[in-house]
């Protein structure tokens, strides 16, 4: 069982209204629009990333590489950034994109990059605030520091 975060008191109007604009991007006809509205706004999530509906627990810029797949009940906080690590390179063959798995938790101001293969973030696991993931993560771990290193396992709940 996934357990989720959520903020004392819910969510609030603005973080409601991000989390539907993300969704929006998909309507036909207005989706585009939708889609340029939050570009301006500083936050960049392909609507085919998200086949739940994503918790954005704060609003503020937000980056997520178009080969991002998040599972069920991911949490994003505000500045966070999913991309590649060599964006001045031609993308190698062999890399798959990121995997963002249910109930995974990526504070305020993380960094999620890789260059090669898939990297993939574990059920449940949290990834601490301003810290620069570089690999892939296990199952209910805590990870934190830059570049990210594991902290201690985190309690199935």
């Amino acid at each position: 069982m996934t357990t989720v975060f959520r903020a004392p008191g819910g969510l609030g109007p603005t973080e409601k209204l991000q989390m539907r604009l993300v969704q929006a991007q998909k309507l036909p006809g207005v989706g585009p629009f939708v889609r340029m509205f939050m570009k301006f706004r500083g936050v960049q999530i392909p609507p085919h990333t998200f086949t739940y509906r994503p918790w954005i627990a704060h609003v503020g810029p937000i980056v997520v590489h178009e080969k991002t797949r998040f599972g069920k009940d991911v949490t994003l906080f505000h500045n966070v950034t999913i991309g590649r690590a060599d964006i001045w390179e031609e993308p190698r063959p062999d890399f798959a994109g990121f995997e963002i798995r249910d109930g995974a938790i990526i504070c305020a101001g993380a960094v999620i990059v890789g260059a090669k293969g898939t990297v993939t973030v574990g059920e449940g696991t949290v990834i601490g605030a301003n810290s620069v993931l570089n690999q892939s993560t296990g199952d209910w771990e805590i990870w934190a520091g830059s570049p990210a290193r594991k902290v201690r396992d985190r309690p199935r709940i």
